[in-house]
C-alpha cells in the first residue's frame, strides 16, 4: 500500500511538473513573440507616415524600444530603454507656419503606457544639454494644441548647445523657407549612439539625423528625381561655427548607421535612386 501511495505521488508530481512547463514554456512564447501593428493604429500610420514605417515601429505596452506614438500631427518610434524617440516623422506645409506664439511648459506625455519611464523636463536641468526637439515647435506656429504637442518629453533629446542654436536650428530654418516658397516637406528626424545619461535615464545621443523629402503642396507624389536632403551631425558643441550644408550624407547612409528603412512603401528603383543620391549645396565643404 505504501509503494502503491508513493507511485501515485510520484506520477501526480511529475504530471503537475509536465503541466508548469507546458504553461510556462507556453507564456513565454506569446511574451516574446513579436505581434503584429494593432489594426487601429493603420489609419494613423496611412497618413503619418504615408511613405512607410521606418523601423517597424507598433504600439504595444510590451513594446519598450520601439514603440509607436502618433499624435495628432506627427508618429514617434519611442524608445523606453534610451528615454528619448528613435525618430519622428511629420509633414509641414504652409498652413502649420504662423509667427511665434508664447512657449508652452515641456510635458512628460501622457500617451505612454503604463509601465514606461516618465521623462520629466527636469532631468535635463544643470546637464549642460538643450531639450533638443526634434520636430522643431515653429513648424506648429499656427496651432498652440498641435505646438504644444511638440513640447512632450517623447519628442525630445539631450543636445549639444552648438549644435541645437547653430547647424541644427539653420537646417530647420532652411526647410521652413522651402515650405513658404510653395512646396511641402516630409521629414523623419531622430538619433543614435550613446553618449552618457542623464540623471541615468535619458540616453545622450552621439548623433543627430534628419531626412527631407520635399512635395509638390499638397501631393504624396515622389518620382526619381524628387529632392532628398539628409543630414547627420555630431552632437558636440563644436559644430557651432559650421554651416549645416557641412554634414550632408544620404538617406542610406543614415539607413546603415541605424538599421532603419526609410521610403519603403515606394518602388524600390525609386527608393534606391533618392536615397543613394546626396544632395549638393554650395558651402558644403565648410
Amino acid at each position: 500500500m505504501t509503494s502503491m501511495l508513493c507511485g501515485t505521488a510520484r506520477l501526480s508530481l511529475l504530471c503537475a511538473i509536465a503541466v508548469l512547463c507546458f504553461t510556462g514554456c507556453s507564456w513565454v512564447e506569446r511574451t516574446t513573440k513579436t505581434p503584429p501593428p494593432a489594426a487601429e493604429n493603420r489609419a494613423a500610420t496611412d497618413v503619418l507616415l504615408p511613405f512607410g514605417n521606418p523601423s517597424g515601429a507598433y504600439a504595444d505596452p510590451g513594446n519598450h524600444e520601439n514603440y509607436l506614438v502618433t499624435k495628432r500631427s506627427f508618429a514617434i518610434s519611442y524608445n523606453d530603454r534610451r528615454g528619448t524617440a528613435n525618430w519622428v516623422a511629420w509633414r509641414t506645409t504652409a498652413a502649420d507656419l504662423g509667427e511665434t506664439i508664447p512657449r508652452p511648459q515641456f510635458e512628460p506625455d501622457p500617451d505612454l503606457p503604463r509601465g514606461f519611464g516618465v521623462i520629466n523636463p527636469s532631468y535635463y536641468s544643470r546637464s549642460g544639454y538643450d531639450r533638443g526637439h526634434l520636430i522643431p515647435s515653429a513648424d506648429r506656429f499656427a496651432d498652440r494644441g498641435l505646438n504644444a504637442d511638440t513640447f512632450l518629453m517623447t519628442n525630445i533629446a539631450p543636445q549639444a548647445k552648438g549644435l541645437n542654436q547653430y547647424p541644427w536650428e539653420k537646417l530647420e530654418r532652411y526647410a521652413r523657407g522651402i515650405v513658404r516658397r510653395g512646396d511641402d516637406i516630409y521629414t523623419i528626424a531622430g538619433v543614435y549612439g550613446e553618449q552618457g545619461r542623464l540623471k541615468g535615464r535619458v540616453t545622450v545621443p552621439t548623433n543627430f539625423w534628419k531626412v527631407i523629402v520635399v512635395l509638390p503642396h499638397g501631393s504624396n507624389e515622389i518620382s526619381e528625381a524628387t529632392k532628398v536632403i539628409a543630414v547627420d551631425m555630431p552632437n558636440s558643441g563644436s559644430v557651432a561655427s559650421a554651416n549645416w550644408q557641412k554634414y550632408l550624407t544620404t538617406a542610406r547612409a543614415i539607413e546603415q548607421k541605424t538599421g532603419y528603412n526609410f521610403l519603403s512603401a515606394l518602388r524600390p528603383e525609386v527608393q534606391d535612386a533618392i536615397e543613394t543620391r546626396p544632395d549638393v549645396h554650395p558651402n558644403a565643404s565648410r
